[in-house]
């Protein structure tokens, strides 16, 4: 799913609650309730970074990027390798200078580092599998986040609703419209909470997890081209098995130029 149907998916899931609420009752007057709100949204993520380390926290922020970065091209990253590995192949080690700065991203950049340092390509592989899991965790440690983030909401709703009934019901008003509609209202924390969670938080945690996934694929590529090219395996081959790395739309195209 690209990044604007996301936000599309999650804005006509919350339309459609509030359009639900609005059959159901004829208003949705008692939804937009700012005390619950704040108790659901700020209670959750202080209860949040409460439960988190400064790491994680620093984590799930740092990585909200990825939600509207645009997609990687895989196609374009195996012919940059191609390319670089026939310089590579004609050149030798003055083939990488400058590589680096043209590299199609920073994960590229840090691998050819390790290329032009002349090691073998065990010692690449081995090093940038370090370098790749650093930051797979770091995209982990976010996902867990926003997950927690998905527990405590509907907690944090019910909380509000607790404290709203228990102003309803201990409230004077003699008018029991008027307390009704106190009592909708404190429901309405209730409802806050489990739409957060289901419609914000764990969408959150779970596009993250599709792009840690899709961010293995592409780590997965970049070192097993580094891994070609210090072998000096030939141009055909190299692209063959660079081939067999992508999506089959995609795979079918390299192997086409």
């Amino acid at each position: 799913m690209s990044r604007p149907t996301t936000f599309l998916a999650l804005g006509a899931g919350i339309v459609l609650v509030a359009a639900m609420a609005a059959l159901a009752t004829g208003s949705t007057a008692f939804l937009w309730n700012p005390e619950a709100t704040a108790i659901v949204l700020g209670g959750s993520i202080m209860a949040t970074v409460a439960a988190s380390s400064p790491m994680q926290v620093r984590s799930a922020l740092r990585w909200l990027r990825v939600i509207v970065k645009p997609n990687t091209d895989e196609l374009a990253l195996a012919e940059w390798w191609l390319q670089l590995a026939l310089r590579w192949r004609h050149e030798g080690m003055s083939g990488l200078k400058g590589a680096a700065s043209s590299a199609p991203s920073d994960t590229a950049a840090a691998i050819v580092e390790l290329c032009a340092d002349g090691l073998d390509a065990e010692s690449i592989v081995a090093l940038a599998e370090e370098l790749v899991q650093a930051r797979h965790r770091s995209i982990e440690q976010a996902i867990a986040f926003y997950r927690r983030l998905a527990g405590y909401a509907p907690t944090m709703g019910i909380i509000g609703t607790v404290i709203g009934l228990a102003a309803a019901l201990g409230s004077t008003a003699a008018d029991p419209a008027q307390l009704l509609q106190r009592i909708g209202f404190a429901f309405s924390a209730t409802l806050w909470g489990l739409v957060t969670a289901n419609f914000l938080w764990l969408p959150l945690a779970q596009r993250l997890q599709v792009a840690l996934d899709d961010q293995r694929a592409l780590d997965r590529l970049h070192i097993q081209a580094a891994r070609y090219a210090a072998e000096g395996i030939t141009p055909l081959l190299m692209r063959y098995r660079l081939a067999m790395l992508l999506p089959e739309e995609r795979r079918n195209q390299l192997l086409r130029q």
